[in-house]
């Protein structure tokens, strides 16, 4: 204990020291914390949603995708010369 004191004692004498403030910055710089990582933690959410949404709406694009009607030879795409190229 005496070493705190001596270090709160030559604190107190140095020049634009004061812990009068101590406190109060300490808890604005936690309560500063906490706001950027509930940013970052909706942000992630954020992402994740986004990332999830794409890849059902991916997944379902794809599947209507691949179904093929028998009206397709009447389209526009299907007088293309990459159309005889196509698989499936």
């Amino acid at each position: 204990m005496e070493d705190l004191g001596y270090w709160l004692a030559r604190a107190s004498t140095a020049e634009g020291a004061s812990l009068d403030r101590l406190e109060e910055d300490v808890w604005s710089r936690v309560k500063a914390i906490q706001s950027q990582r509930a940013t970052e933690r909706m942000r992630a959410v954020a992402i994740a949603m986004a990332l999830l949404i794409g890849v059902a709406n991916g997944g379902l694009g794809a599947k209507f995708a691949q179904s093929s009607s028998e009206m397709r030879v009447f389209t526009s795409a299907a007088m293309s010369p990459l159309a005889r190229m196509e698989v499936g």
